[in-house]
């Protein structure tokens, strides 16, 4: 079973492995080049990428690898990555790493050489109909849950990527690094993430154990209490546990006063006005649950039309 086999908890941080494949230096090194010169012409964009990296750096997730220290017989990949333009005010891209690049069409990816398999993941239906069961709703997030669980270190050689070796010099030499955790990306890394909450819990009962596994996904947790003592009990409850595995939770909102006076507090209050819901919206000051608008627009007859409406709240 993967769960005992391949995780363990090692210093306030759980450890999952990966196993062996090939490797694809020059290809990657050849991406990263043209996405440097297409991030020149973005200073902005350009900004932001080096904020995030250097962030993940300085919070342990990657290092900077010593070429000069390669030991005999270890296998190397590399990843090559690139910006994705996000629908946020706070982080207006994501790095993407490709763990499906090959050296050749006849060579392995890292994709190829993990394990495919599909978290056992809960009905969306059924946890937004709990979610607007009782008097008291509530949502919150695993704060960077895929980083948050490490690499056994055998493994860090083959999530290498090159970057700057001078972050502020777009001009600089290229230089290598190393995920020391889980990235986002890899086929396998949303079933190591709930093989690893699913342990956390299993090692961990409390009185919202049962509550809690039905109302995760992925990395949202989103329930609803008939009191406000219950659901302040549960605030309180749920950020220890996850503490204890090394997760922090964030972005918390509710309907609760309360809560948004305690979750503001501690600082992990939603700062949204539209809280983000499984793919739905939230609208907490009026307590209704609705549909993204996406208009989509074509031309007919020199006459421009949406080609979509609005969808009423649930």
């Amino acid at each position: 079973m993967y769960e005992e086999t391949a995780i363990s908890f090692n210093n306030n941080r759980y450890i999952a492995k990966h196993p062996p494949l090939p490797t694809n230096k020059a290809v990657a090194f050849r991406r990263t080049e043209s996405v440097l010169k297409r991030l020149q012409k973005e200073p902005k964009l350009l900004l932001k990428y080096v904020e995030i990296i250097n962030e993940q750096e300085k919070r342990g997730f990657i290092e900077r690898v010593d070429n000069e220290e390669i030991k005999q017989n270890i296998k190397l990949h590399y990843l090559p990555h690139h910006p994705v333009k996000k629908d946020s005010v706070t982080t207006p891209i994501r790095i993407v790493y490709d763990c499906s690049c090959k050296q050749t069409p006849d060579s392995a990816s890292l994709n190829d050489c993990l394990l495919n398999v599909p978290p056992k993941l809960n009905e969306v239906t059924a946890i937004l109909l709990r979610f607007r069961l009782n008097k008291y709703a509530v949502s919150t997030d695993i704060e960077k849950a895929f980083l948050n669980v490490g690499l056994d270190i055998e493994d860090w050689d083959v999530t290498r990527f090159f970057w700057l070796s001078k972050p502020t010099d777009p001009n600089s030499d290229l230089t290598t690094y190393s995920f020391k955790s889980v990235l986002f990306g890899a086929t396998c890394s949303p079933f190591i993430l709930n093989a690893v909450l699913s342990k956390h819990l299993n090692n961990h009962p409390f009185d919202f154990t049962e509550k809690l596994t039905k109302d995760l996904y992925v990395d949202n947790i989103v329930s609803s209490f008939e009191s406000e003592e219950e659901l302040l009990k549960y605030f309180k409850l749920v950020r220890s546990l996850f503490a204890d595995g090394g997760f922090n939770l964030r972005s918390w909102a509710s309907n609760s006063q309360l809560l948004q006076v305690l979750a503001r507090t501690v600082n992990v209050m939603d700062k949204d006005q539209l809280v983000k819901i499984l793919g739905l919206r939230w609208d907490i000051a009026s307590d209704t649950l609705g549909f993204v608008t996406v208009n989509t627009y074509i031309r007919t007859n020199n006459k421009t039309r949406s080609t979509k409406t609005i969808i009423k709240d649930l």
